[in-house]
């Protein structure tokens, strides 16, 4: 689904809502027409998680969009679901959620647990369309829409390059870059893209190429060191790789743009 700001009517029309293991919205029989599914999946809170460190993605999905692999829940995971209406009279008020996905921060996931508990137990005695369980799911998803902690995302953009630019000649992973700046891998990659018009792995291979270049004409180091340097534990593809992006093999590029000629390369 797209990373995108979404606009939901109050008062919303509480439908249902559950937690656990898995998402047990893909069972319920006879999903009902026209309704919206929040939805956030917490990883890393139990003994033997993936991460040490809680991570909370929040989705809002509209109707007839449906999460991609949430069959492959990893260990650890838990879900929080609430499906309901949106109200349709123009004078409306709206909560503006977004971009979403996305991670919350603690302080916004503390809001949302403590609101959703609360219109849990309220709906477990209640008819399921009762005003109090709307008002309280509206005050939830106002509660949402503001989260300071959330950077502007300039800021967001500012943080992801600079960190890539640190980190691009190790084994790095768009995952990696999601957990160290606590955002979700499709807003990023997407803010990405947006910056430098490609996409991750490309970035990451252009930066790579860029210093193998400045390597190259730098001294008399192998290609075997220079590849490494840039991330490359394969000379062999690091040279192909190369070739590919300059038209040149690392050896011709030195021999044709290292100052002073007559440099040969010791070492391949």
């Amino acid at each position: 689904m797209a990373s995108e700001i979404m606009s939901v009517s109050l008062p919303a029309r509480f439908l249902s809502a559950g937690q656990g293991p898995f998402p047990g919205w893909r069972n319920m029989p006879g999903s009902v027409p026209d309704s919206l599914l929040l939805a956030v999946r917490e990883t890393g809170s139990e003994p033997g998680a993936c991460s040490c460190i809680p991570q909370r993605q929040i989705h809002l999905l509209p109707p007839g969009v449906s999460l991609p692999d949430v069959s492959r829940a990893d260990r650890g995971s838990r879900w929080y679901w609430i499906r309901f209406r949106s109200a349709v009279s123009p004078d409306a008020v709206q909560a503006r959620l977004g971009p979403l996905p996305a991670l919350l921060s603690e302080p916004a996931f503390n809001r949302f647990s403590y609101g959703f508990h609360q219109l849990l137990r309220e709906s477990e005695g209640l008819s399921p369309f009762s005003d109090l369980c709307d008002y309280m799911l509206s005050a939830l998803l106002l509660s949402l829409q503001d989260d300071p902690h959330r950077a502007h995302p300039t800021a967001v953009v500012t943080s992801l390059l600079e960190y890539i630019h640190l980190h691009c000649c190790e084994p790095l992973t768009l995952p990696d870059v999601s957990r160290a700046l606590g955002y979700s891998e499709d807003y990023l990659s997407r803010l990405l893209h947006h910056q430098v018009s490609c996409s991750f792995r490309q970035y990451i291979h252009r930066l790579r190429m860029q210093r193998a270049k400045k390597e190259l004409l730098s001294g008399f180091r192998s290609i075997r060191e220079i590849a490494e340097d840039c991330g490359y534990t394969n000379a062999k593809f690091f040279s192909t790789s190369f070739l590919k992006y300059e038209g040149l093999t690392p050896s011709a590029y030195r021999n044709l743009y290292a100052s002073g000629s007559g440099r040969n390369e010791t070492a391949n």
